[in-house]
C-alpha cells in the first residue's frame, strides 16, 4: 500500500461513523439513480426512434407506388424528395404542407443510399444541433430513388427534457435521502454511543456500569447482552482479585504476627542464657523447654503454611479408594494415644458401622480428620467426649451407594456462635485468639480442612450439636464419582 493510499485510508477512518454511513448510502443511491436513468433514457430514445422509423415506412410505402405524389401526410412532419430521376427531369421534394421545399440536410451520397434502401438511417442537418432520420426507396416504375425524412428535433427535445427531469428528481432524492439517512443513522448508532459512554465510565474505574438492556432482538441488543455478561465477569474478577489481595495482606500480617511471638520467646531465652541470667540446671531446663516448645510451634506453623501453599497450587491428588471408617478409626486411635485421658469414639452415622469408600488422597483426607479431631480436643475440657460418625447420606431418590459420604466430628463443649460459624474456616481466624494461642493453635487447621475437602469436590460446614457443642460435617463424593475441585 502506497503512502498516499495509507494517508487516504487514515483520513477516511478519522471520519465519524455516522458520516461514513450516510456517504455510503448516498453513493449507492446515486449509482442506482444514474444507472436507472441511463437505462431509461436509452430505452426511451430507442422507442422514439423506432416510432419515427415506423412513421417513415408508413409514408414511403405509398410514395413508391405514386412517383409524383403532390402531398405528404402533414401530421408526420416529413419531407419526400427525389434523389435521382431516371428520365432526366429535375428532382423535387415535398414538405409537410405539400409544397416543394428542400430539407436542411447535406447531399446524400447515392451509393450509400442504395445500400441502405429500406433501412432507416440518421443524417446530421446543416443546421447546428439538428439531426434527420431518413428511409430511402425506389419507385415501383423505376423512375427514381427517393428518400423520406423527418427531423429528430422532437425526439432530442424529449430526451433532453427527460434528462432534466431525471437530474432534478435525482438531486431532490439524494438531498432527501441524505437528510433522512442522517437522522436514521444517528438513531441507529445511539445505542453504540451508550456503549461508548459505559466503556468510558468503566475505563475511569466504575466497574458497576452496564449497558442499558434493549427490548429488541437485533445485533446491537445481542452486543449489549454480551458486553453486560463480559462486564459482569470482569467486575467479579476484579472483586475476587481485590479480596484475594486483602486476604493475602492479612495472611502475611497474621503469619508475621504468629511467627514473631515464638521467635521473640526463643530470642529472649537465648539472650538470658547468654547474659548468664539462667544459671541453675532447673532454669536451664525450663529455658530449653520453652525454646524447644516455641521451635516446635514454629515448625508446625511452617508445615501448615506449606500445606496451604500446596493446596493453593492445586497439585494433583494421589487418588486411591479410601475407606473412611478405617481412616477415622486410625486417627481416633492416634488421638487417644496422644491424650489417653480423652474420650474419642467412632460409630456409624445411622447405626452400625459399614465400609464407606470414597476416591481420594489418603494422606490429605487423614489430615482433615486429624485437624478436626485435634480442634475438638483443643477447644473442649478434658471430660468432654469427642464422637466421630461415619456413614452415607443418599441423594434425593437415590441409593446410599450413589449419595455422599459423610464424616461428622461432634463435641459437647461450648460450641461456636452462629455469627462466626462462616468465618472459622478462614486462615488465622480464632474465636478466642489469646486462648487458642495459649493452647498451641495456629488458626490454620480448619482452613486446611476446607481446602482439602474442596479439592476432593466436597464441602464442609459447622453446626450446633444437639444439647450443646459443635459438629463439623464433611461431605465427599462416594466411589464411582470423579474427584475434582468443588465450585462455589
Amino acid at each position: 500500500m502506497s503512502p498516499a493510499h495509507k494517508a487516504v485510508v487514515r483520513r477516511l477512518e478519522s471520519v465519524p461513523l455516522t458520516w461514513r454511513l450516510v456517504a455510503i448510502l448516498l453513493t449507492i443511491l446515486m449509482t442506482a439513480l444514474v444507472v436507472t436513468s441511463g437505462i431509461t433514457a436509452y430505452l426511451l430514445k430507442r422507442e422514439l426512434v423506432q416510432s419515427t422509423d415506423d412513421q417513415l415506412r408508413a409514408v414511403a410505402q405509398p410514395l413508391a407506388a405514386n412517383p409524383r405524389a403532390t402531398y405528404v401526410d402533414t401530421a408526420l412532419n416529413t419531407f419526400a424528395f427525389d434523389l435521382q430521376p431516371t428520365d432526366g427531369s429535375p428532382g423535387y421534394s415535398i414538405n409537410p404542407t405539400g409544397e416543394q421545399a428542400e430539407p436542411q440536410v447535406p447531399a446524400l451520397p447515392l451509393d450509400s443510399v442504395h445500400v441502405r434502401t429500406g433501412e432507416p438511417f440518421t443524417v446530421e442537418s446543416t443546421e447546428s444541433g439538428t439531426t434527420w432520420r431518413f428511409i430511402a426507396g425506389q419507385y415501383e416504375d423505376g423512375s427514381a430513388t427517393f428518400a423520406v425524412g423527418t427531423p429528430m428535433r422532437g425526439v432530442n427535445e424529449t430526451i433532453s427534457r427527460f434528462a432534466v427531469i431525471a437530474t432534478s428528481l435525482g438531486l431532490m432524492t439524494l438531498v432527501g435521502s441524505g437528510v433522512l439517512g442522517w437522522f436514521a443513522t444517528r438513531r441507529a448508532v445511539r445505542p453504540l454511543r451508550r456503549i461508548e459512554d459505559v466503556a468510558s465510565a468503566i475505563a475511569a474505574g466504575d466497574l458497576s456500569r452496564r449497558v442499558p438492556e434493549r427490548t429488541s432482538h437485533d445485533e446491537v441488543a445481542s452486543l449489549s447482552d454480551s458486553l453486560n455478561v463480559m462486564l459482569g465477569r470482569i467486575e467479579h474478577s476484579f472483586t475476587v482479585q481485590e479480596q484475594s489481595e486483602v486476604r493475602m495482606r492479612q495472611f502475611v500480617a497474621d503469619a508475621s504476627h504468629e511467627l514473631r511471638t515464638p521467635l521473640a520467646t526463643v530470642q529472649g531465652y537465648a539472650e538470658l542464657y547468654r547474659q548468664g541470667a539462667v544459671t541453675s540446671d532447673e532454669d536451664v531446663a525450663t529455658a530449653m523447654g520453652r525454646i524447644e516448645g516455641e521451635a516446635g510451634r514454629m515448625s508446625g506453623l511452617v508445615e501448615d503454611l506449606l500445606m496451604l501453599a500446596r493446596l493453593d497450587d492445586e497439585r494433583p491428588l494421589e487418588v486411591t479408594e479410601v475407606d473412611l471408617v478405617v481412616l477415622a478409626a486410625e486417627v481416633a486411635h492416634d488421638a487417644r494415644a496422644r491424650a489417653p485421658h480423652r474420650s474419642v469414639t467412632v460409630r456409624g452415622l445411622h447405626g452400625e458401622l459399614a465400609p464407606v469408600l470414597v476416591p481420594g488422597d489418603d494422606s490429605r483426607l487423614r489430615q482433615v480428620l486429624v485437624n478436626l479431631i485435634g480442634n475438638a480436643l483443643m477447644h473442649t475440657e478434658d471430660d468432654v467426649p469427642v464422637e466421630v460418625l461415619v456413614g452415607t447420606d443418599p441423594a434425593d431418590g437415590a441409593s446410599a451407594a450413589t449419595g455422599s459420604a459423610v464424616v461428622e466430628v461432634r463435641d459437647h463443649g461450648p460450641g461456636i456462635e452462629p455469627e462466626v460459624a462462616d468465618r472459622v474456616f478462614e486462615r488465622f481466624y480464632r474465636e478466642d485468639k489469646a486462648r487458642s494461642r495459649a493452647r498451641g493453635g495456629s488458626g490454620l487447621g480448619l482452613a486446611i480442612v476446607a481446602a482439602v475437602v474442596a479439592q476432593h469436590g466436597g464441602r464442609v460446614d459447622v453446626r450446633q450439636t444437639d444439647g450443646g457443642g459443635a459438629t463439623f460435617r464433611v461431605e465427599l463424593p462416594t466411589a464411582g464419582t470423579q474427584v475434582g475441585p468443588s465450585r462455589p
